[in-house]
């Protein structure tokens, strides 16, 4: 194996990675604090937000990195783009959700619908970007062979049909998590 392939491939991982981190980070903290606010004011806006649908976020814009690709063109740049937006959205969302429950700590219950949602989301997702792959089919057989032959609507086409297949799932298991937590907290 080249050196040379190891250091690009750190350069496109690690490096997004830790300006994704510090930036969602911060801005998490930020996030969490406003949400600390308002939900002192409104305590029954904790458990409607735990219908925000950002696992949808997060699994389903970095499927969008075609597009990113046609701005800044193929390479280290765009792949590096794409690792930074997807750690970005995941690593946002995770900070508010760590912070808060230090203020409202969750039931066991709750948690573990939340990991499942995560997974469930991730999922759809995953089966876009793989399943073409293995020749399975699917949106991400849209998104792939729009790809090849630059047609962006098909392309959109496969990103919307993963994206509210992910929504749909997303918000399904957080009326569950809605329905299972307590305002008690």
């Amino acid at each position: 194996m080249n050196l040379s392939v190891l250091a690009q491939h750190l350069l496109i991982s690690l490096l997004p990675w830790l300006v994704a981190v510090v930036i969602a980070g911060g801005l998490g903290t930020l996030w969490a604090l406003a949400a600390r606010s308002l939900f002192s004011r409104v305590p029954a806006w904790r458990r409607a937000s735990m219908l925000l649908p950002w696992r949808t976020a997060a699994v389903s814009l970095p499927l969008l990195t075609p597009f990113v690709a046609t701005r800044v063109g193929l390479g280290p740049v765009a792949a590096g783009i794409a690792v930074g937006l997807f750690v970005f959205l995941f690593a946002l969302p995770l900070t508010v959700v760590v912070q808060l429950e230090k203020r409202y700590p969750a039931l066991p219950l709750v948690r573990f619908i939340a990991g499942i949602r995560t997974l469930a989301a991730a999922s759809v997702a995953v089966a876009a970007a793989v399943a073409p792959a293995v020749g399975g089919g699917g949106a991400g057989f849209l998104i792939t062979e729009g790809m090849r032959a630059l047609d962006y609507g098909q392309m959109s086409g496969g990103f919307f049909a993963v994206a509210i297949l992910a929504l749909v799932i997303d918000l399904a298991l957080g009326a569950a998590q809605m329905l299972f937590s307590s305002d008690e907290r």
